[in-house]
């Protein structure tokens, strides 16, 4: 009986850090979510500072571009080309941004659903864990209750033994003294 309590003692000492170590990893799952999230931050940002620079270069561009048209109309084809070729840039820029957002959304919907399973999966592991810790806390509480009818069950026979040899002494008493008046 001792030996069971002690097995289950240490199964549940091992649950313990079993569960001890899930949350930990836990913890650490959410410090490299964080981490994500202000790398994707950041990266957001300097795409957001980029594509500002090239929006404001594009807008000087027009205007110079205006200025030359006004100033020289020979250099008007010139000029024309390299509306044509801001034009083309800016198209660019635009699918480049469309393509940097919808990676940064792929990438987002990605890492949500990676989050959730894991959760899941931890939940699962933690639901498993609080079952077998239940069941060996119930396994104890039944080793306990048998230990305290041990107990008890000593108890009485300790206490009908002590009787009997009272009886027994009384007896022994008795038949010396019987012995005593018969000589």
């Amino acid at each position: 009986m001792m030996i069971k309590g002690k097995i289950c003692h240490q199964e549940v000492n091992t649950m313990t850090a079993k569960e001890t170590e899930l949350q930990r990893e836990m913890h650490e799952i959410a410090q490299k979510t964080a981490e994500l999230q202000e790398e994707l931050s950041g990266e957001k940002n300097r795409l957001t500072g980029e594509l500002q620079l090239l929006l404001e270069e594009i807008k000087s561009s027009k205007d110079q571009l205006k200025e030359l048209t006004l100033e020289n109309s020979e250099l008007k084809k010139s000029l024309d080309c390299m509306h044509k070729d801001q034009v083309e840039k800016e198209g660019k820029v635009r699918e480049e941004i469309a393509e940097y957002q919808l990676r940064l959304h792929e990438t987002e919907k990605k890492h949500q659903a990676l989050l959730l399973e894991t959760n899941k999966q931890y939940e699962i592991e933690i639901h498993t864990y609080r079952e077998k810790l239940t069941s060996k806390e119930e396994c104890l509480s039944s080793q306990k209750l048998e230990m305290d009818l041990l107990k008890s069950s000593k108890e009485e026979l300790n206490n009908s033994l002590k009787a009997t040899t009272q009886v027994l002494e009384e007896l022994k008493k008795t038949k010396v003294c019987s012995l005593s008046f018969a000589s």
